[in-house]
């Protein structure tokens, strides 16, 4: 696929790259079955957000296990994030700026995603691609966190996180807290209707 990121800007302690996005239709489809069903299950289950996160976390998964090498290993980040980047979220049109990648953590700011700009619910696209990005890292890193920074499902025009090969005890918790977060703005939502 060529070069998964490029480089955009850098300096002593800072550097940018871009990922380039090259959508292919059967990823997508996949993709969208996957949210279909996890969509299914949230609304089957009365809006258990942990039936939506453990579907989007086995997509997460299997993806992995199907386009990135999983008997690999993968000590740093780096070494995780470029196959992720060039088989999985540029396949997937995933258009994110990564201002930072070191060998224990990167941070990303997700500005285009299919999923969000064909779904009704961004709400749902959000809780999705959280639980589909934590089946990635996890797959390598076990005790690793994906930190949810902000969410276009609250209002935010991106999607921002920090995906780490280790977490502390705090960190352990994210998942928990966005569980919270879209919860609450399930119900908010459910009551203005």
């Amino acid at each position: 696929m060529g070069e998964p990121f490029k480089k955009i800007a850098s300096s002593e302690d800072h550097m940018v790259w871009l990922t380039q996005p090259k959508e292919l239709e059967e990823l997508l489809k996949r993709r969208e079955v996957a949210f279909e069903v996890a969509q299914g299950k949230l609304n089957d289950s009365g809006g258990k957000i942990e039936t939506a996160i453990q579907t989007a976390e086995a997509f997460g998964r299997g993806i992995f296990a199907e386009f990135i090498n999983n008997n690999a290993d993968y000590p740093t980040m780096n070494t995780w994030l470029t196959p992720v980047v060039e088989h999985v979220l540029n396949p997937l049109g995933t258009g994110a700026i990564f201002t930072s990648i070191t060998e224990q953590e990167a941070t990303s700011r997700i500005f285009r995603c299919s999923l969000h700009e064909n779904a009704r619910d961004p709400h749902m696209a959000s809780l999705f691609t959280y639980g589909f990005l934590r089946g990635l890292l996890l797959s390598a890193f076990p005790q690793g966190e994906l930190l949810m920074k902000s969410s276009m499902a609250h209002g935010s025009p991106t999607l921002d996180f920090t995906f780490k090969t280790r977490s502390n005890s705090t960190e352990r918790g994210e998942r928990e807290r966005v569980k919270q977060l879209h919860y609450h703005h399930g119900n908010q939502k459910n009551k203005e209707k």
